[in-house]
């Protein structure tokens, strides 16, 4: 009896988990035969055999975590070994074992120098992987390998700079690098060839074993008169038909093959790689098919099922309650909001305003409007801010096509104010605002208020919004953080204005500030241009003169 136990998996490796087990008990075994796959950090260790005999025992099993010297198999090196004129023997199939068409194929002798496995060698391309979520292409700053040299998987090949940060580029698989496709200074994108490998059997349309699936049976045949050749597990003589195998899975899913980073990357996020479709039977699953495959997950639950609606508790068992059922206009406030929140990872910036001057000119020309039949308030003056800004920063007037991949920029600029009544928030928009002036604004604001009060908005009044504006300062609040609109890509916040003391001209004045909130989709707008926007909001309300009523 021999018990074989595991070898060094690498330097600087101190464990693994075993992720197949290619024999089971009574099989008989040759030297150097794989024996199990044990993956660790870093690659996928096949164990080979280190002697002859029969499987009597198999000490571990899958899924279990083991380090150096830990007993893996019992052999019986008595009866039933291989022997130098091994007699016919055939095992029986049962349900879970393989069907092998073989033609007659020699055995090496147990005391012959270590047998191999005949590999077939095959050229395949590494192609760039993704670099991160919205990041589509790079820079080749460092080729880290030449033609020639022998790689590990996961081995570091080249380094790719994108606007964000530098991507290490690994092989998926072990190999000899044949050819390098790209130069140092080459802009490359997503699925772009980078170099040639040529490997073994680890390579496309090889077989390899199945993840936790029952391993085959092997026929041993009756040696002929002829010299004798090493045979691996699905090696075959010279010039003989192909071998047919068929490996059904133990759980009844179909089988894979997988890259040692793919297999860590879909155990750590949860997905089975039996699930991930595959173009072609035998393809080698890649990180990239992972990645592709938990992006349509992600995209189907947001489009088609959405946020699970919680069911309330009886409220009743700590009290009185009553009930009252929400208006039409809250009910597709909700479900905007809702609608907004999910889709838009949204962002806030705020900045106080110097409106003192401001303030002046507008109760000096407040007069003029109102005998015209408008009024000029502070929001009416911020449609007009807003539209120059929009017109000088039009990403914050544009819209996210997601399932494109598409930006639309909109050549009008029509701004939606949000208005509270007792039915609920609605939001009338102002159409062409760019080509209007203020007294043309306060006009049209104190006329949609009006209908907005008399219950005879229309739906053409609250549709086209590419803007908005909530002005919640006559209530009083300090702060505000409005949610943006879908599909709309940023919001205007104000709260309610305050005297406070400013250190103006080398002494402390009072001045009336007005507290700004931007809301915007971090997708497309970054913290930097948010910031330049609201510091030219800011300074286009400061220098009231510019503006013409």
């Amino acid at each position: 009896m021999t018990e074989l136990k595991l070898p060094s998996l690498g330097e600087g490796i101190e464990k693994g988990i075993v992720i197949s087990i290619n024999v089971i008990v009574g099989d008989t075994i040759v030297a150097e035969q794989p024996l199990l796959e044990v993956e660790t950090d870093k690659v996928v260790v096949e164990v080979p055999a280190d002697s002859t005999g029969v499987v009597s025992a198999i000490l571990v099993n899958l899924g279990d975590e083991i380090t150096e010297g830990t007993p893996i198999i019992s052999l019986d090196n008595g009866a039933g070994v291989v022997a130098e004129a091994p007699e016919k023997e055939i095992f029986t199939e049962d349900q879970n074992s393989v069907a092998i068409a073989e033609p007659p194929v020699a055995v090496a002798k147990p005391q012959a120098a270590t047998a191999k496995v005949a590999t077939k060698t095959s050229t395949q391309e590494i192609k760039l992987p993704s670099l991160g979520e919205g990041i589509e292409k790079g820079t080749v700053i460092n080729i880290m390998v030449k033609e020639g040299d022998v790689v590990a998987a996961e081995q570091a090949l080249m380094e790719v700079e994108t606007d964000k940060v530098v991507v290490e580029v690994p092989a998926d698989f072990p190999g000899t690098i044949m050819e390098i496709l790209v130069n140092i200074g080459d802009e490359i994108g997503e699925g772009a060839p980078i170099l040639k490998i040529s490997s073994g059997a680890n390579t496309e349309g090889a077989q390899e074993p199945v993840q936790e699936t029952i391993p085959e049976k092997v026929v041993l045949p009756e040696p002929k008169e002829e010299e004798p050749k090493p045979i691996g597990k699905e090696s075959v003589a010279p010039k003989s038909p192909p071998i047919t195998t068929t490996v059904p899975s133990s759980s009844g899913k179909r089988g894979f093959r997988a890259s040692p980073l793919a297999k860590k990357i879909a155990r750590e996020i949860g997905i089975t790689l039996a699930d991930i479709p595959v173009d072609q039977p035998g393809k080698r699953i890649s990180v990239k098919d992972v990645k592709n495959y938990a992006k349509q997950l992600i995209q189907n639950r947001s489009t088609s099922v959405g946020t699970p609606i919680m069911a309330l508790p009886d409220l009743s068992k700590w009290g009185a309650i009553r009930k009252e059922g929400m208006t039409g206009i809250m009910q597709a406030t909700s479900k905007n909001m809702t609608t907004s929140w999910s889709q838009i990872p949204h962002a806030w910036l705020q900045e106080k305003v110097d409106i003192t001057y401001l303030e002046k000119q507008r109760q000096t020309h407040k007069h003029a409007i109102k005998a015209k039949g408008g009024s000029l308030t502070i929001t009416g003056i911020l449609v007009k801010v807003m539209a120059k800004a929009l017109q000088d920063f039009p990403i914050f007037n544009a819209s996210i096509d997601a399932l494109n991949n598409q930006l639309v920029y909109k050549d009008y600029i029509n701004i939606g104010v949000a208005v509270d009544t007792d039915r609920g928030l609605l939001v009338p928009v102002l159409k062409n605002a760019d080509e209007k002036n203020i007294t043309d604004i306060a006009l049209e604001l104190s006329d949609l208020a009006q209908r907005v009060k008399q219950r005879k908005i229309g739906a053409a009044d609250l549709e086209g919004g590419t803007f908005t504006i909530s002005n919640l300062g006559g209530i009083g609040t300090s702060a505000i953080f409005p949610l943006v609109s879908f599909p709309q890509v940023a919001i205007l916040g104000v709260a309610a204005s305050q005297t406070e003391a400013v250190w103006v001209d080398n002494q402390f004045q009072p001045r009336l500030l007005m507290p700004l909130t931007i809301g915007f989709d971090h997708r497309i707008i970054n913290g930097a241009d948010a910031a330049r926007f609201l510091q030219h909001v800011k300074n286009l309300l400061e220098d009231w003169f510019m503006w013409n009523i």
